[in-house]
Formats: structure tokens, sequence, C-alpha cells
């Protein structure tokens, strides 16, 4: 199903939806190790990114602590 207009959004099965973000998350994270950028992790203490070799580097140190999301609606567009 192909949605056209922000009113069909709703219609979309969520199945289909986690498949295709799956599916292009996988693409985007093979190039991003086939490029050596490196995975970026939030952690309590700050952002961190590790590399293929294993070396660690801390991007940006801040006070990250785990939130509750109240609302759980995902929009798309």
């Amino acid at each position: 199903m192909t949605v056209k207009s922000l009113s069909d959004e709703d219609k979309l099965p969520i199945k289909q939806v986690i498949k295709a973000i799956s599916k292009t998350m996988d693409d985007v994270l093979r190039v991003v190790d086939a490029m050596d950028l490196g995975r970026t992790e939030v952690r309590a203490d700050g952002v961190y990114r590790t590399y293929n070799n294993g070396d660690t580097v801390k991007i940006s140190s801040g006070n990250f602590a785990k939130k509750r999301v109240e609302k759980k609606r995902i929009k798309l567009f």
C-alpha cells in the first residue's frame, strides 16, 4: 500500500511500516560499517562513537538519563 496523502497514513499497516524501516536501517548500517564511520550510542553520561576496530570516542558529555514517553504516536511525515 502506498500513502498518497497525510490522511492515508493511518491506513498503512504497522507491520509494513516496521518492515520498511528495518530494511532501510539495515542498508544504512551496512554503508556506515563499510565506511568505518562508527556507531553512535547514547549513554547516561554522554554520546559515544564506536568504530569497527573497537575504539570508543566520547563525542559529547551531558546528562542523558532515560525518560518515559507519554505519547506513543509516531508521525512519519
